[in-house]
């Protein structure tokens, strides 16, 4: 389904991010950056990790600010679907939330466009200690 999306520009309303989207060496690059802060300014973000993408989630204010990643946030319309906040999909959002639903998607996800995903943001992991070991040891 995402490959026959024809995304184009958010355009003026871009929506405030909830969550950034680092792919390859700017996940890295991300971790670097999470693991010279402290435990109480990582409180109250997560994560959701896949072999392609690493998902930070969280209030604007806290997500940091890398060149080169990009930035996703639920849309106002249909909040059980996040997009990136510079893109949105050229069909209504309504009924690619349907389609994508219907498909077997587990709600909220995430609609990325590159690379193509579809990612479900239903359980995500609290970026503490553990979690942040795991994660360097497996983006190593």
């Amino acid at each position: 389904m995402t490959s026959a999306l024809d995304w184009q520009p958010a355009g003026d309303a871009v929506p405030q991010p909830a969550g950034l989207v680092a792919c390859g060496v700017l996940a890295r690059q991300l971790l670097a950056v999470l693991g010279a802060r402290t435990a109480a300014q990582c409180a109250g973000l997560s994560v959701i990790a896949t072999r392609d993408m690493l998902v930070l989630l969280g209030p604007a204010g806290q997500l940091p600010w890398i060149d080169g990643v990009r930035y996703c946030a639920p849309h106002a319309d249909a909040p059980m679907l996040w997009l990136p906040t510079d893109a949105v999909p050229g069909l209504p959002v309504d009924l690619v939330l349907a389609n994508l639903a219907a498909r077997g998607a587990r709600l909220p996800f995430l609609l990325w466009d590159a690379p193509d995903q579809v990612l479900p943001l239903d359980q995500p992991v609290a970026l503490d200690d553990a979690c942040f070991a795991w994660l360097a040891q497996a983006l190593a």
